[in-house]
């Protein structure tokens, strides 16, 4: 049987993609240090264990360098947006050639979904031997920079806490889209309808039902996936561009 052109240029892009890869891995990576490596000062500390958090951490301490990572959540949210359960599994809006969060990453297909790319965070926190330098179900209320006894410049001290030790460098990863926010639309009060976010699509029945969509990025693409198989009566989407629609046909 033969093989047709179209199929020999997609597995030679493909075994080439993977190539790239594994030579960004290999040139770019900093080596993880072993579990029992003492790493030296300067100590950082991380805030937020979501995608650039995971990924700053992973470099510190592939420099050489002391880290503590700070998340407000369980061992459940690492990975930040990424790991906020969905019913549909939406992925990365951009090709995963421009979505290397870190040299380290591995990517299998063109655009990844929502369970690989938390796998990919996750195995660079392990990789990287971050478990024992992550602090889960803590959430960092105030940054107080102290004088310090052995070094000439200010310290910085997390949540006023010395039992956290004192920080020669602070990396805010908090990100900015992890909670939920819903506008105010004039008279919503007496609207007869339901208005949910795109978080809450999971225990909406859209079946039979008129929707509109408030946007037109990722999460309007979800949306719409949710509306089409639910068998909504109608759809229809307000935004300001179809930039992000453009997924939708992917």
């Amino acid at each position: 049987m033969s093989t047709k052109p179209s199929s020999l240029i997609y597995v030679t892009l493909i075994w080439a993609y993977n190539l790239l890869q594994c030579l960004l891995d290999e040139l770019l990576s900093p080596t993880p240090p072993s579990p029992n490596t003492k790493l030296r000062n300067p100590r950082i500390a991380v805030i937020g264990a979501g995608l650039t958090g995971v990924s700053s951490a992973a470099h510190v301490v592939g420099h050489g360098f002391d880290v503590t990572l700070f998340e407000s959540g369980s061992r459940d949210q690492l990975g930040g947006i990424w790991s906020v359960a969905r019913e549909h599994d939406l992925g990365a809006s951009i090709n995963s050639f421009m979505y290397r969060f870190h040299p380290h990453v591995r990517w299998e297909s063109g655009y990844p979904k929502q369970r690989i790319i938390v796998d990919q965070i996750t195995a660079i926190w392990e990789d990287y031997n971050l478990e024992g330098k992550t602090r889960f179900n803590t959430s960092v209320t105030s940054v107080t920079p102290v004088k310090s006894k052995t070094q000439p410049r200010p310290m910085w001290l997390i949540n006023n806490e010395k039992s956290f030790g004192e920080f020669d460098g602070i990396i805010a990863a908090v990100g900015a889209c992890g909670d939920v926010k819903k506008p105010h639309l004039d008279d919503e009060e007496k609207f007869k309808g339901e208005i949910v976010h795109s978080t809450e699509l999971g225990e909406v029945d859209g079946k039979g039902k008129r929707i509109i969509i408030i946007g037109g990025e990722a999460s309007a693409v979800e949306a719409l996936e949710f509306t089409s198989k639910a068998k909504a009566k109608e759809t229809i989407i307000l935004a300001r561009s179809e930039r992000g629609l453009s997924l939708a046909a992917l």
